[in-house]
C-alpha cells in the first residue's frame, strides 16, 4: 500500500465515513504482491505528475534513468515480471534513457500508453487512470481507495473532453465515491459498481 492510501484510510475514519473496522478492510496487502509491479506503477505516476500540474519538470527523470539501469543489470527478471504490452513498452524505452534523454524519454513512455491523445494531459490522465484502475483490477488497492484516488482531479476547461478515457474516469469515479460515502446500505453494490468501472478503464 502506497503512503497516500494508509493516509486515505486516515481521513475516512476521523471523517466518519467508516469504522476502525470497516477501515481494516480498505487495506489489501495480496501474496502475489509484485515489487516490480510496485516500481512499475510508481514510475509512471511520477512521470505523469509533471503533465498534470502536480509537479516539475524533472519529476520522475532520475527513477525513469535508474529504471533503465536496473532492467539491464537483470534483464531476464525484468522482462517476465513485465511480459505485457506495457511493460514491453516500458523496457523498451527504459533501455535507450541517459541522462541527455530522459526528459524527451518521459513523453516516449507516456505519449503512447496515454493515448488516444496526443496532448500531455490528457495523455498524462490516461496513464495515471489506466495505473489506478489496473492496481483495483489486481488487488493492489481496494476499490474505494481506487476512486478517491481518481475522482479529484482538476480538469482543465480547455482539455475537458468526455471522450478521452481519463476524464471519463474521473467524472465516473467521483459519481461512485460520493455515493459510497452517503449511501451506506449500498456500499457493496457500489464497490462492484466501481470495480466494473475499472475492468473498463484498465490496461487494453
Amino acid at each position: 500500500m502506497m503512503p497516500r492510501e494508509r493516509e486515505s484510510i486516515g481521513h475516512y475514519i476521523l471523517a466518519g465515513y467508516v469504522t476502525v473496522a470497516e477501515a481494516q478492510r480498505l487495506q489489501v496487502n495480496p501474496p502475489h504482491r509484485s515489487v516490480v509491479r510496485d516500481l512499475r506503477d510508481n514510475l509512471l505516476v511520477h512521470l505523469s505528475a509533471y503533465p498534470l500540474g502536480e509537479a516539475g519538470p524533472s519529476s520522475g527523470l532520475a527513477e525513469l534513468q535508474v529504471f533503465g539501469s536496473a532492467i539491464e543489470r537483470e534483464p531476464a527478471v525484468w522482462a517476465k515480471e513485465m511480459d505485457d504490452r506495457v511493460g514491453r513498452h516500458m523496457i523498451a524505452v527504459g533501455r535507450t534513457v541517459t541522462r541527455e534523454s530522459r526528459e524527451q524519454a518521459r513523453w516516449d513512455m507516456l505519449l503512447p500508453l496515454g493515448s488516444p491523445s496526443t496532448q500531455r494531459w490528457q495523455a498524462a490522465i490516461n496513464v495515471f487512470t489506466r495505473v489506478i484502475s489496473s492496481r483495483a483490477v489486481d488487488g493492489l488497492i481496494h476499490p474505494v481507495l481506487a476512486a478517491n484516488s481518481i475522482c479529484g482531479w482538476p480538469i482543465p476547461e480547455s482539455l475537458n473532453q468526455p471522450d478521452i478515457p481519463g476524464i471519463a474516469m474521473i467524472g465516473t469515479t467521483k459519481r461512485l465515491f460520493e455515493s459510497w460515502k452517503d449511501d451506506r446500505g449500498r456500499r457493496d453494490e457500489i464497490e462492484q459498481d466501481m470495480m466494473d468501472a475499472f475492468h473498463a478503464g484498465a490496461w487494453s
